[in-house]
């Protein structure tokens, strides 16, 4: 998690913050309206009735609540918050039904089952998971040395692998990347695919022979 996530959270509980102190202010003033009125035949034009009060308390709780709700992190459901540090990866969710994950950020730890290509320019390998067929992974960035067998760890984008939009989607060419590009095509075109922001090499094969 970086620091510019984290300010994002912690902004709107300061303005939450300084939203309940102005309507509480409110309050009082009124209250020193309803006290003066007090002293009247009766309510003098504008001012404060118990129903204005009673609305201003009813607000004075929804911001209460909210507030409440910023400090810890958010609401399930909302974007609010940020996943705390350790949080699990999608891997299981993400092998067992990858379609519905088009179009969204994903992290999964997973085997190198294929290694397709490797370039100065990006690489491409394909992931396993205990169920389903193995996963293409394309990068456009040089990576660190990785082989099949390897465990690693996967962050990135998942798309559904299509000629027209390929360097759109992944952000490179695909006759840059692969040697044979049609053959790419024929195999994965149609297929669930990350593309990949990190790679991290959990473990590498043979660590624990």
């Amino acid at each position: 998690m970086n620091t510019n996530a984290a300010r994002l959270t912690s902004t709107p509980k300061r303005r939450a913050g300084r939203t309940a102190g102005a309507v509480i202010a409110a309050v009082v003033g009124m209250g020193g309206l309803a006290a003066c009125s007090d002293d009247s035949a009766g309510p003098e034009a504008g001012g404060v009735s118990a129903e204005d009060l009673q609305g201003v308390e009813d607000q004075i709780a929804g911001l209460d609540e909210r507030v409440g709700v910023l400090e810890e992190g958010g609401v399930e459901g909302t974007d609010v918050g940020v996943a705390p540090l350790g949080a699990e990866d999608d891997t299981e969710a993400f092998f067992g039904d990858n379609e519905s994950f088009v179009g969204q950020e994903v992290t999964v730890s997973a085997e190198i089952s294929e290694m397709v290509t490797t370039t100065d320019i990006g690489s491409s390998f394909r992931i396993a998971g205990e169920s389903g067929d193995p996963i293409p992974v394309v990068s456009a960035s040089p990576m660190a040395e990785m082989d099949a067998n390897d465990v690693v760890q996967v962050s990135g984008t998942v798309v559904q692998v299509q000629r027209d939009t390929f360097e759109e989607d992944f952000g490179v060419a695909a006759d840059e990347l692969f040697e044979d590009a049609d053959a790419f095509f024929e195999e994965e075109e149609g297929s669930i695919a990350i593309a990949a922001d990190r790679i991290e090499v959990l473990q590498e094969q043979g660590q624990n022979d």
